[in-house]
């Protein structure tokens, strides 16, 4: 993405459907070494919701807390700082640590970490961590979030959007009791909770886990998957 990505944001993601500004993000990320398009997007977009509330830019400060708990198995042997960038309808939360560029995801539904693996020391050292961080910011597939979309997490956003009504700044569609109390990932179980402080009591309710790729590909495929896919790879 070249530098008019921030235009073309705007272009995909639409107007903001709740605006908060952040007039002054630098200070609201306690100035943090974070690649300058970050601060772009705060200055043009705010801590913001878009897409009828399926997806909001976040104030990093509004996290450190629940961030501390969710990544403390992670995250324990390195001495990176990690911030919480951006966030879809249910809490699951996109990170970067803004020495490494390394990125993890937060996983309501499955109680986890995701890990995914990505070291880019050299690439933030060397000024290039804007367009790896862009990422996040684009996870979101505007064009996919129609409420016949074949994606199950889009058609339960629509449904809890439909039943509880819109959600807020910073507010999440979640499940009431949590994932690690048996509740499930059903509008019957959604409500409409503050984000950070739900994912601040969850992760005190029990450790999440920390799971890589690999471990989703065993998860979803059965142990050796990954050996498999490899070699068909390389065919």
């Amino acid at each position: 993405m070249s530098e008019s990505s921030v235009d073309e944001f705007g272009s995909e993601y639409g107007a903001p459907v709740v605006f908060v500004s952040a007039q002054d993000a630098r200070t609201a990320a306690r100035n943090a070494n974070l690649p300058k398009r970050v601060f772009e997007y705060w200055e043009r977009y705010g801590f913001s919701k878009f897409l009828d509330g399926y997806f909001q830019i976040l104030n990093p400060a509004d996290y450190q807390g629940a961030l501390a708990l969710w990544l403390h198995r992670a995250t324990a042997d390195s001495e990176d700082t990690y911030h919480a960038l951006t966030m879809d309808s249910f809490g699951n939360i996109q990170i970067w640590g803004e020495a490494t560029g390394h990125v993890f995801d937060i996983d309501v539904s499955m109680h986890a970490v995701l890990d995914n693996e990505r070291n880019n020391v050299d690439r933030v050292k060397s000024g290039r961590g804007d367009r790896l961080v862009e990422d996040l910011f684009f996870f979101a597939s505007p064009e996919k979030k129609v409420e016949n979309s074949e994606d199950g997490n889009v058609r339960l956003f629509f449904a809890a959007k439909d039943k509880l009504g819109d959600l807020g700044h910073n507010q999440i569609y979640a499940p009431v009791p949590a994932i690690p109390l048996g509740g499930q990932m059903r509008v019957e179980d959604l409500h409409i909770v503050d984000a950070p402080s739900y994912l601040t009591m969850v992760a005190e309710i029990a450790p999440p886990r920390v799971m890589t790729m690999k471990d989703l590909t065993h998860l979803a495929f059965g142990v050796g998957a990954d050996e498999t896919l490899a070699g068909l790879l390389k065919k």
